[in-house]
């Protein structure tokens, strides 16, 4: 699709609105294109100061002229009604062809209108941002379409509709439209400002197309930053529309003041909710996508809002903790985790070998593609934690990226039993060992 074609609806739709106008103007200025009277030469505007200036003469020209006047109100026939006025009009062919024509200019203008925002809309459109306001495009465009037609047909059978805005309430009505039309226009470009920016930098990509990490806190603080800006964006909006109505909105506002307080009063828990969240999100102790622990509700924070904490368990049950609930925090994906390895083997193991196994093992994790990628520092095997008639246990552990504690474990797991396997390490076996009275003692 060529440029052309692709403007070509917007160009008739400005060319359409553009004769619109022309007739809108020609309608409006035709009752004032009446010839003015022609000025006073200077020899009438002598004869008219001599006569000022002799007391008769001015006397005589003041009677002549209330005798003119009271001629003039006696011949000036009765003014004709709204009716009297329609019947004319509708009598006259001009007013009739007039009437069909901007009837018929109005609905090729919509129809022209509704074809460019379908033109947009094939163009791709439909997939940007700009979809979202080409109905609201489409309404404006239909009403301003409507109100020129309206004052177009208002002036052609005689209604007048300029000296209407020249009135006081006219100017009045006209004022708080366009005041309302600002404020509308002004909250819808901030918040779409708004808006915009905190979901273009929340869903940035790099130049491969992958998404960009953000920062939990940012994940979290962002999207509830934008709620309360859009609450009392409405709010504000509202108010100012309501006082620009007329409405006095100061009871308005004392009765939110005395609400707040008595929400305050009887709402101590909600409150204590809020001001304990507001603290725990302002100091990043926990973000959406964490592993956290509070109290004995374990899982992953799915989301938060003003007052709770939504968390995701293993078995995909879903936890909604208060803030006013939460004592301790305990986050395991806050700058590093320990992988803590306990093996326990047979008592005649040798220790020594068991502890090189485990150390060559983490070895081979870091160097691994997937593994080495967990993994934050070598491993490092602390020694025997344990020894008792169970076993001996080594200890070890290795320092991992946040949240890849688990799996790291599962791991390391599975690839030293699979070891222990191949070079014939016992692991412990439960025994029972029996003494009988008076005789020999069992044991299995």
């Amino acid at each position: 699709m060529s440029l052309t074609s692709t403007y070509s609806p917007l160009k008739r739709l400005l060319a359409s609105l553009n004769l619109a106008s022309l007739i809108l103007v020609v309608l409006l200025a035709a009752p004032a294109l009446a010839a003015a009277p022609a000025p006073p030469s200077a020899a009438d505007a002598a004869r008219l100061a001599a006569t000022l200036e002799d007391a008769k003469a001015r006397d005589a020209l003041i009677g002549q002229l209330k005798l003119l006047a009271a001629a003039e109100t006696a011949s000036r026939p009765a003014q004709p009604g709204l009716l009297e006025r329609l019947s004319d009009k509708a009598g006259d062919l001009r007013v009739g062809l007039a009437t069909l024509a901007i009837f018929v200019l109005a609905v090729g203008l919509t129809h022209v209108e509704r074809r460019l925002v379908n033109r947009l809309l094939a163009a791709g459109l439909a997939e940007s941002r700009a979809n979202r306001y080409l109905s609201l495009l489409h309404r404006i465009l239909r009403v301003l379409i409507a109100v020129i037609a309206g004052l177009a047909l208002a002036q052609l059978w005689g209604f007048d509709p300029a000296s209407l805005l020249d009135s006081q309430v006219g100017r009045q009505v006209a004022s708080t439209l366009v005041h309302i039309a600002v404020v509308l226009v002004g909250a819808l470009v901030f918040w779409h400002l708004l808006n915009t920016s905190i979901e273009r930098y929340l869903t940035a990509t790099d130049s491969e197309g992958n998404l960009r990490q953000r920062s939990g806190r940012a994940r979290t603080l962002l999207p509830l930053a934008r709620n309360a800006v859009f609450v009392l964006l409405v709010v504000m909006v509202v108010l100012i529309l309501l006082s620009e109505l007329g409405v006095n909105i100061a009871p308005l506002l004392a009765g939110a003041g005395v609400l707040g307080i008595a929400i305050g009063f009887g709402s101590q828990k909600l409150v204590q909710d809020i001001i304990t969240g507001v603290f725990i999100l302002f100091e990043d102790t926990i973000a959406v996508g964490d592993s956290v622990k509070l109290g004995e509700h374990v899982g992953t924070v799915e989301a938060i809002s003003i007052r709770a904490i939504r968390l995701r368990d293993a078995n995909g049950s879903l936890h909604t903790v208060p803030f006013s609930a939460v004592t301790t925090v305990v986050n395991a994906t806050k700058g590093f985790n320990y992988a803590l390895l306990d093996v326990t083997v047979d008592l005649g193991e040798d220790t020594d070998r068991v502890v090189a196994i485990m150390e060559e093992l983490g070895g081979e994790l870091q160097a691994d593609t997937k593994w080495g990628s967990y993994i934050a520092e070598p491993i490092e095997v602390l020694g025997m934690e344990k020894l008792d008639a169970t076993g001996a246990m080594i200890r070890a552990r290795i320092k991992t990226t946040p949240g890849d504690r688990a799996a790291l474990i599962r791991e390391f797991n599975r690839r030293i039993k699979r070891r222990f396997d191949a070079e014939d390490i016992d692991l412990p076996v439960a025994s029972l060992r029996v003494s009988l009275i008076g005789g020999a003692s069992t044991a299995q």
